[in-house]
């Protein structure tokens, strides 16, 4: 809840005439939401994520609660007035097969999704929650794996099956810091916990065009990288050399009494942003 009332907040100074509705099973804290819905079966597990489809709007943008809006969200419902549904396509998920779905069809993260209300996607969350289902049954040997644990496996085989008219969002509805993350349009999304995202964001967008985040160097690159950045290349990279040299260096004992203190991993791997 705390955490949720974070990323409202941030929304609302960006995104001023938001309504958001919260689907819970239960309230803490001031309210920050503008209408609630009561979670009926909570499984405390990604399935709960999966209750998005109670949402009353016609049209929606869902958000993780470790979401940021750092800039305008409305082109999404634009999108709506064409799409079903709209997602970020990513660049994993297929080193997980599913059977029938071809490799060209991508995974979405499930992060930030957004829907128009129609006979077909009350089917698609239909079908989504029973593929979610079928991916944990009891018995299965692979149920506990994280691939089927998480929502999108299911998401992804739902989508391909249904009639849905999809719409694919860039990079920047839903950019990443804990990873390797491109962009090249100003960055609306900022995903991801334990930073300051309203600084980061000032960063990321201080000057547009086609560019990489690195989290372990903390870098952006650009065609035309600033010398700051540059900075910052020599000394996360001579810092990684360092790290491993000292690996393969050090005994297995004294490496894993090392790891144990925040001191040597702030300094090695800078601590700035937890996945």
């Amino acid at each position: 809840m705390r955490e949720a009332s974070v990323a409202v907040a941030q929304l609302r100074r960006t995104n001023s005439g938001a309504r958001v509705c919260l689907v819970a099973n239960q309230l803490s804290g001031e309210r920050f939401w503008d209408d609630f819905v009561p979670h009926p079966d909570p499984q405390l597990s990604f399935r709960d994520k999966l209750a998005l489809s109670l949402c009353p709007y016609s049209r929606f943008v869902y958000l993780d609660t470790d979401v940021h809006a750092v800039g305008e969200l409305s082109e999404i419902f634009q999108l709506l007035d064409h799409f079903d549904f709209a997602g970020h396509q990513l660049y994993e998920g297929h080193d997980s097969p599913i059977s029938g779905v071809p490799d060209a069809f991508p995974e979405f993260q499930g992060a930030v999704l957004a829907f128009r209300r129609s006979p077909a996607v009350e089917e698609f969350f239909t079908r989504w929650r029973a593929h979610y289902d079928a991916f944990r049954a009891p018995g299965r040997p692979d149920r506990d794996a994280y691939i089927n644990v998480t929502d999108q496996k299911s998401l992804r085989i739902a989508l391909y099956e249904s009639a849905l008219r999809i719409a694919v969002l860039g990079p920047e509805y839903d950019f990443s810091p804990a990873h390797v993350s491109f962009a090249c349009a100003s960055v609306r999304v900022l995903h991801g916990r334990s930073y300051d995202f309203v600084t980061f964001s000032r960063r990321l967008n201080a000057r547009l065009g086609n560019r990489v985040y690195h989290p372990q160097l903390d870098t952006l690159l650009h065609a035309e990288t600033s010398a700051a950045e540059l900075r910052r290349i020599w000394r996360w990279s001579t810092l990684q050399l360092v790290r491993r040299l000292a690996v393969t260096c050090t005994p297995v004992r004294l490496r894993n009494y090392l790891r144990r203190s925040r001191a040597v991993r702030r300094l090695f791997l800078g601590e700035r942003i937890a996945p």
